[in-house]
């Protein structure tokens, strides 16, 4: 599970500096994720074969539709696959449920920053500035990804 958190962060941090995630970091992991899946019969985290499959069919079938409206990136759709076959379909539902909610939380609160603080954003954080009408979508899955773990080691 830190593998993902870790690669997950990484992506999160390129998607939050150029509003995009490059294939050349996405790729290595799912074949990771795919290879671990077939020679252990179990995913990186530990679910089941059907778990990590069934993660990977929710999280295709939540973000490619937004794929296809303009709203994701591609790389927004292989980072959550790459969740979805390590985590399984519960996690994969919830890791987005939270991102998105995080999301919007995110989208009003910047509409009512500060000139600053918006041009800070702009020059130090342009995935978070929707100063081009896009928000950098990484960063939110990534702190839902982390919350959801921090409570599973919680609890």
């Amino acid at each position: 599970m830190l593998i993902l958190l870790l690669w997950v962060l990484v992506s999160a941090g390129q998607d939050l500096r150029s509003q995009r995630i490059d294939n050349r970091l996405l790729y290595p992991f799912l074949l990771l994720a795919v290879l671990w899946l077939l020679i252990n019969a179990e995913s990186l985290a530990g679910v089941s074969v059907i778990d990590a499959l069934a993660g990977l069919g929710c999280a295709l079938a939540l973000t490619v539709p937004g794929h296809i409206k303009g709203v994701l990136g591609g790389g927004d759709v292989k980072l959550m696959a790459g969740i979805g076959l390590t985590v399984g379909a519960m996690m994969t539902l919830l890791v987005i449920i939270i991102a998105g909610l995080l999301f919007v939380l995110w989208a009003v609160a910047a509409a009512r920053l500060p000139r600053s603080a918006q041009l800070f954003l702009q020059r130090h954080a342009q995935g978070l500035s929707s100063q081009q009408g896009h928000i950098a979508y990484g960063p939110f899955i990534f702190l839902a990804l982390a919350a959801l773990y921090t409570l599973i080691r919680l609890y």
